[in-house]
């Protein structure tokens, strides 16, 4: 799930339209998401029906408790990838290089990606993050927008629909045939890119097609979200 160093500002804007779409409903200013948010979150948030109920299985997960807004991380609670993943973003906005993010920083990146940077947005996204926006900061300031994501357990509520025998495991033919001919219809090439990061489950046999293991994927998605009792 890194950031590919080599990726275009042309392909980042076009991210940051996906997520912005997929978030549309939100009343609170958004900063440039398509720098910390997967873009298969914005799909899958566009594609699945949160009310979907979780089927009765015998697989090997559990839903986690119950989250609140209180509950995001620190840096110390991070693990070492989803803090390097964080340190590319920061060294991204950071566009002076003095270990801060600044409002021109911010006008800076808008720039470059060929937007008209909104003054008053961008004095929001600074009193947001109501300190100097260091690197431990915009830790915290990240892991508070991603409250606005679907936690974890909605996710896996979405994603069970296609696991018939409570496995953890879903078949990546089936999430293709679904997401191309049902619904929202996607190209193949368009459920190719949302599933990208998809983590494959390990296969029991030669013959076993390939699957996608969904609750560690809920798990990356989410990732930023703090577990109860961790």
């Amino acid at each position: 799930m890194s950031m590919d160093p080599s990726v275009s500002f042309e392909d980042l804007e076009r991210r940051r339209r996906r997520a912005s779409t997929a978030r549309k409903q939100s009343q609170t200013p958004q900063p440039p998401a398509h720098l910390a948010d997967s873009e298969a979150m914005a799909v899958i948030n566009e594609i699945f029906n949160p009310t979907l109920k979780l089927p009765e299985s015998s697989g090997h997960y559990t839903l986690p408790e119950e989250m609140s807004a209180d509950d995001h991380v620190s840096p110390q609670e991070l693990d070492i990838a989803k803090l390097a993943e964080l340190k590319e973003v920061f060294s991204l906005f950071d566009t002076d290089c003095d270990g801060l993010i600044s409002k021109e920083d911010l006008r800076f990146t808008y720039t470059a990606l060929g937007n008209e940077p909104n003054e008053q947005l961008l004095e929001q996204m600074m009193q947001e993050a109501n300190e100097p926006l260091d690197y431990e900061a915009f830790v915290r300031l990240m892991s508070r927008r991603t409250q606005e994501l679907d936690p974890e357990d909605v996710l896996l509520e979405a994603w069970s629909k296609w696991d018939d025998h409570g496995t953890g495991k879903i078949d990546e033919r089936k999430i293709y045939e679904e997401l191309t001919n049902y619904g929202d219809k996607m190209t193949l090439s368009e459920a190719k890119e949302a599933l990208s990061h998809a983590p494959m489950a390990k296969p029991k046999s030669l013959e076993e097609p390939p699957m996608i293991d969904y609750p560690a994927f809920c798990r990356m998605l989410g990732g930023m979200r703090k577990r109860k009792g961790e």
